[in-house]
């Protein structure tokens, strides 16, 4: 989707993380670092780097104990990692219609789709397009059902001044 802008610093720091033999995320400075940064550029309190975004939401579902006979709601426009994710936890994903002006999840065709075994929504910012988070996040508080961001393709996009991937329980992101 896009060329890497990669120069002599960036030269500099992988040379200096392979002297220090630094790339396993177990030593030297610069996992960290990068998490620290990029938790405070996204407004979020914390970040933990995985090996990519599907990883990062299977972490994310773990961490909200979804597993077998659960349904987590799932934008129908959306990479199937997401619904392969859910299927990995044993979960059942449930195919919700986007709103066709902004190809992202319609607020207004959740709430029919919620059941007691709902467990999760899992909304994706598509193209860098974020989803009307406000109806969703109410609608998530008032059934008890955590709302999980894909911000893959939204980095540093915002949602009324507010981060994306920092409004829900969990966000994820890739690059």
């Amino acid at each position: 989707v896009y060329q890497p802008d990669l120069g002599p610093a960036e030269e500099r720091y992988i040379a200096d993380a392979l002297k220090q033999r630094a790339i396993s995320g177990f030593f030297g400075e610069y996992l960290s670092k990068f998490e620290d940064g990029f938790a405070s550029y996204c407004g979020c309190g914390h970040a933990v780097s995985t090996t990519n975004g599907t990883t990062a939401l299977h972490l994310a579902l773990v961490a909200l104990d979804i597993g077998p006979g659960d349904e987590v709601l799932v934008a129908t426009l959306t990479n199937m990692a997401t619904f392969f994710a859910v299927l990995y936890q044993g979960a059942t994903p449930v195919p919700t219609d986007i709103d066709e002006r902004t190809w992202n999840l319609d607020p207004a065709l959740l709430a029919s789709r919620v059941t007691p075994r709902t467990k999760a929504i899992i909304v994706v910012h598509l193209f860098g397009h974020p989803v009307d988070m406000d109806p969703l996040l109410e609608m998530g508080a008032r059934h008890g059902v955590p709302v999980v961001e894909d911000a893959c393709q939204a980095i540093g996009a915002s949602y009324r001044g507010r981060p994306v991937g920092s409004l829900g329980h969990a966000g994820y992101f890739s690059l």
